[in-house]
C-alpha cells in the first residue's frame, strides 16, 4: 500500500484538481474557489468532523435525487457490472480480509485526512493487499483534503475512487450529485457483514433522505482537553461553562502561556460547527426543523457568535484564527496549549510517544455549556463513500474492500484509537477520553439537521462568520448569513 502525506503532494493535488476541473469546464470563467462550506469547499467535510469536521450543502435532497436518481444509479451499477461471478473468484483473500479475491488487480486511490483511528482503518485496508487489491492513500490536511475531493469530483472523472469524510462533508458531496448511493450494495451484503450492528443513527448520518452515501466507521464529537499537571501547577480547575472558561483562560495567559483556551476557528466550516454547538447549548437550532425558518440571526445567535469571538480575541489571540485541527492537536502534544476544545478522535494522539511530549498528562472533560444542561458538542461520523464517475466494474470491489476494513474484527482493532460505529464494540486499551466523549455525545446538541435547507444555512453561516476575524461585527455577519440563506433557500422553494 502506498501512503502519501506532506506539503509537496498537497500542492500537486490541488494543482492537479484545478487542471482537471479546467479541462472539464473548458473556458468557463466561473468561480473556481471551492473553499467554502465544510471545507467549505464547493462542504462541509465537516470534523466532524470530525474529525474534524465539516458544509456547503447548496443543493437540496430533491436535487440530489434528481442528479442521482434510480435510473442513473442503475446505469452506473447495473446487473451486468455487479455480476460477482464475472469480477470475483470464489476464494476469500484471508481471515483479515474476508472478501473474494478479484481475478485481476484492482487499484484503488483513496483520499482523506489522517488521525489515529483512520490510520488503523488504513492498516485494515492494507490486509486486502494479500490478494489482488492495491491501495494508494493520500492524506492531506483536513481542509486541503476536502478542497481536493470536491474539485476531483467536480471533473466528472475522478482520480480517486474512495473518499473519506464526515457526515456533513458526505452530505455536501451527495447533495451536489458527487457520490454514488450505496443502498443496493448495503442491502446485498448486510447479512454477510452484519451491517445491522452499525447503529441506525449512524446510517442516517451517512444518508440524504433514503439514500445511503457512505459506510460509517468513526463516531465523533468534541470535548475539553487539558494538561492535568500544568493545570495543577497553576492551581486551576477545569471549567465546565463558557463563563468559567474565560476566567480560566485569562489566568493561564497571565501565568505566561500564549494560549489560555484553544478553539480551532481558522476556517468557515469550523465557525459554523462551533456556532451551531454553542447555539444548541442554548436550546436553539439554527433553522426550524419543520419549516426551515432561520433562527440564527437572533439574540441567542448574537450571544453564540460573540462567545466564539471572545475565544479568539481573549483566549488565543493571533493563534485560534490560524491554527488548523492538526495544529491544535500538536499544541496539546507539545504543552503549547494546556486547555482547550477539539475532536474526540484526537485523544489517542495525546499518548503517542512518537508525536507527543506529554504522554499521560492530557486528561479529558465534557464539552462546555452555558449551564442549561445541554453541552456545546456535536454528533458526527466519518465514513467512506465512492464518487460518481468511478468505473462501474470497480464499484463492487471497492465497496467490498470498505466492508472488509470495517467488519467486526476491524472495528475491534480501531476501537483502540477512537469511537467506532458498531454497537457494543470497545477495546481494553482504547483512548482515555471515553467518559468525556460519551457525556458530550449524550448531552450535546446532536447531529446536524437534515432539513433540505439546513445545508444552505451551514454554508452561509460558515462564509459569513469567518469574516468576524477580519473585523466584521457579529450582528452584521449574522444578518449577511440570513439574507444569503433566505435568498438561496427561497429560490429553491425549500422554506415552508
Amino acid at each position: 500500500m502506498t501512503t502519501t502525506k506532506g506539503k509537496a503532494w498537497r500542492l500537486i493535488a490541488v494543482l492537479l484538481a484545478f487542471v482537471l476541473l479546467a479541462a472539464a469546464c473548458g473556458g468557463d470563467d466561473g468561480d473556481g474557489d471551492a473553499d467554502s462550506g465544510e471545507s467549505q469547499t464547493a462542504a462541509t467535510v465537516a470534523d466532524s468532523a470530525a474529525d474534524d469536521d465539516m458544509d456547503d450543502d447548496s443543493m437540496d435532497d430533491d436535487s440530489a435525487d434528481d442528479s442521482m436518481d434510480d435510473d442513473s444509479a442503475d446505469d452506473s451499477m447495473d446487473d451486468e457490472s455487479m455480476d460477482e461471478g464475472d469480477m470475483m473468484e470464489t476464494e476469500l483473500i484471508s481471515d483479515e480480509c474476508p472478501i473474494p479475491n478479484p481475478s485481476e488487480v484492482i487499484e484503488i486511490d483513496a483520499i482523506g485526512w489522517e488521525f489515529p483511528i483512520i490510520t488503523q482503518y488504513a492498516d485494515e485496508l492494507e490486509d486486502c493487499e494479500a490478494g489482488n487489491y492495491r491501495f494508494n492513500l493520500q492524506f492531506l490536511d483536513s481542509v486541503e483534503a476536502r478542497t481536493a475531493m470536491t474539485q476531483d469530483a467536480a471533473t466528472g472523472s475522478p482520480t480517486f475512487e474512495l473518499y473519506q469524510g464526515s457526515n456533513a462533508f458526505i452530505g455536501e458531496l451527495a447533495n451536489q450529485g458527487f457520490l454514488m448511493p450505496l443502498n443496493d450494495l448495503v442491502a446485498k451484503y448486510s447479512d454477510q457483514f452484519d451491517l445491522d450492528e452499525i447503529d441506525e443513527a449512524f446510517w442516517r448520518m451517512a444518508s440524504i433522505g433514503d439514500q445511503i452515501y457512505a459506510v460509517p466507521m468513526v463516531s465523533n464529537t468534541m470535548h475539553v482537553f487539558y494538561n492535568k499537571p500544568a493545570m495543577e501547577e497553576l492551581g486551576l480547575s477545569v471549567p465546565t461553562t463558557f463563563d468559567e472558561a474565560f476566567q480560566t483562560c485569562r489566568a493561564i495567559i497571565d501565568s505566561g502561556y500564549d494560549i489560555g483556551f484553544l478553539y480551532m476557528l481558522s476556517a468557515g466550516w469550523a465557525w459554523q460547527i462551533e456556532f451551531d454547538s454553542v447555539l444548541g447549548s442554548m436550546g436553539v437550532s439554527p433553522v426550524d426543523p419543520q419549516t426551515g425558518a432561520p433562527n440564527f440571526n437572533s439574540p441567542e445567535g448574537v450571544a453564540a457568535a460573540t462567545t466564539l469571538k471572545r475565544m479568539v480575541d481573549e483566549c488565543a489571540p493571533g493563534i485560534a484564527s490560524s491554527y488548523s485541527t492538526d495544529d491544535v492537536q500538536a499544541a496539546f502534544q507539545t504543552r503549547e496549549a494546556i486547555l482547550g476544545h477539539t475532536w474526540a478522535s484526537r485523544a489517542a494522539a495525546m499518548d503517542d510517544p512518537e508525536a507527543s511530549t506529554v504522554v499521560g498528562e492530557i486528561e479529558f472533560a465534557p464539552a462546555l455549556g452555558i449551564g442549561s444542561g445541554i453541552l456545546a458538542a456535536p454528533a458526527y461520523i466519518d465514513g467512506w463513500g465512492i464518487p460518481v464517475g468511478t468505473p462501474a466494474d470497480k464499484v463492487e470491489a471497492i465497496f467490498l474492500a470498505m466492508l472488509a476494513a470495517t467488519d467486526l474484527e476491524s472495528m475491534q482493532a480501531a476501537a483502540e484509537f477512537g469511537l467506532v460505529t458498531r454497537n457494543g464494540v470497545s477495546h481494553p486499551n482504547g483512548p482515555r477520553d471515553a467518559a468525556a466523549a460519551q457525556a458530550s455525545l449524550v448531552n450535546g446538541r446532536g447531529a446536524d439537521l437534515t432539513h433540505p435547507a439546513a445545508g444552505i444555512a451551514r454554508a452561509k453561516l460558515g462564509e459569513a462568520l469567518i469574516t468576524i476575524l477580519d473585523g466584521t461585527p457579529v450582528e452584521e455577519a449574522l444578518a449577511a448569513a440570513e439574507a444569503a440563506y433566505l435568498a438561496e433557500a427561497g429560490d429553491q422553494g425549500l422554506l415552508n
